[in-house]
């Protein structure tokens, strides 16, 4: 769907809007994706989906409906549900009027070869990771799936916002009798994704990983590798409401300005960036602004919508559209050799909230998780659980690597992290 396509379609459903305001939010997608296990491809599915939402109001009543048939009959069905809903609905106390016309700067998030990139190609790429793990006498599971994607917005007031963005995403699993190992690759540009080195990074961790040692769960220094360090990260920048905060619901209650971590840290959200593009506005095409959260350790912004910033007077931030972490030129290889005892962490799995007030979190380690003594890896360990909270991993940073664009837990471009305590609380059989 072209620019020009989009704002006929929402100029259409616009025309038949009766409601003192109206902001209509167009997405439109084509996704596809191959699946693969035991050696073998599995499923290969396909998506092709286009839908309007449309958002209506009578001073502060507020009614929402949707539809994906695009045509002029049903959107105006779909205003004409939404006008009904908003004259039935109660007031909203934090309605905010549509967006001003305003200038969306650009973000450049868009490869024509992966928009192109269909399910012929996609097999053979998920052959070439299958035949390069059989070859190591493992077994291949994963999946490869691509994206791409127009979102359009536009207002009453005559704003309008328009992007247009690709995703490609590897993530493998190379299988041993007693160890596994998972490597991913992910990215808006197609050149960006190694499918073959994604494969044998899977495959040597798999094989290094093998007759795992068990170790006692208890604090110890850690090197986090991206993926592992990005989904910590998911979660704190998923807290960082500041409506909740300021009503004292969050982990940052009273933080805000206050020391956070190790000075060596800063996290932003910067939605031209160009290896981790983020979205250049919101659902309501509010243009999203670059956010320092962290600067220097210290925590510098929370998360403002448009009616909180108004309500307590201060600039407007949006949610996190892409987390990025300033590192150093520090390779893993590096932070091993400078470890006297440890463990390497490839990732996590099934993170889950134990106590949102502390930012406290449960999870395991999976496929690659591996013990380091006087500098270099010597075996593999069976996995444990930790209960950890992101805050406090901030205050034990020992050491920051070269950043990588992950993707999985929304868009991250994250170092590996060396932190000294991480807590495990028990180990698994596995």
């Amino acid at each position: 769907m072209t620019e020009s396509d989009a704002r006929t379609i929402l100029q259409e459903a616009l025309s038949a809007c009766q409601a003192d305001e109206a902001v209509l939010l167009l997405r439109a997608s084509d996704e596809g994706s191959t699946r693969f296990a035991n050696n073998a491809i599995t499923q290969a599915v396909a998506r092709s989906d286009a839908s309007l939402t449309i958002h209506v109001a009578y001073g502060n009543r507020v009614g929402t409906a949707r539809t994906n048939r695009l045509t002029g009959e049903t959107m105006v069905e779909a205003v004409r549900r939404a006008e009904e809903i908003a004259k039935q609905a109660e007031p909203d106390t934090e309605y905010m009027p549509p967006v001003e016309p305003t200038l969306v700067p650009p973000v450049c998030a868009w490869d024509d070869a992966v928009a192109a990139f269909g399910p012929s190609q996609r097999a053979d790429a998920v052959r070439d990771v299958i035949g390069t793990i059989r070859s190591r006498g493992l077994t291949a599971a994963g999946s490869l799936a691509s994206e791409s994607s127009v979102t359009a917005v536009l207002n009453s007031r005559g704003h309008f916002a328009f992007h247009r963005e690709t995703g490609i995403r590897l993530v493998c699993t190379a299988i041993a009798e007693d160890s596994s190992g998972w490597a991913s690759s992910g990215s808006h540009r197609l050149d960006n994704v190694q499918v073959v080195a994604t494969a044998e990074r899977a495959a040597e961790k798999a094989a290094a990983g093998r007759k795992p040692k068990s170790i006692e769960a208890k604090p110890y220094t850690v090197i986090l590798e991206p993926a592992a360090a990005a989904e910590l990260l998911a979660f704190e920048a998923w807290s960082l409401d500041a409506k909740a905060a300021d009503e004292g619901r969050s982990a940052f209650t009273g933080k805000l300005g206050s020391k956070l971590g190790v000075s060596e840290l800063t996290i932003a959200s910067v939605p031209d960036h160009p290896v981790c593009p983020g979205s250049p506005f919101a659902a309501d095409g509010m243009p999203s602004p670059t956010v320092h959260w962290v600067r220097s350790g210290v925590l510098e912004n929370l998360a403002h919508s448009r009616y909180w910033a108004a309500k307590m007077k201060r600039p407007y931030t949006g949610s996190p559209t892409n987390i990025i972490l300033d590192g150093t030129d520090a390779t893993v290889d590096d932070m091993i050799q400078s470890t006297e005892r440890g463990l390497l962490v490839t990732r996590f799995w099934y993170i889950r909230f134990v106590d949102p007030m502390k930012l406290l979190l449960t999870g395991m380690t999976r496929d690659g998780l591996f013990l380091i003594e006087d500098g270099r890896v010597v075996s593999g360990v069976k996995n444990l659980r930790f209960n950890e909270s992101p805050l406090r991993m901030f205050e034990r940073i020992v050491a920051l690597g070269q950043p990588e664009a992950v993707r999985g837990y929304g868009a991250a471009y994250v170092p590996p992290m060396k932190v000294d305590e991480f807590a495990f609380s028990s180990t698994t059989a596995f």
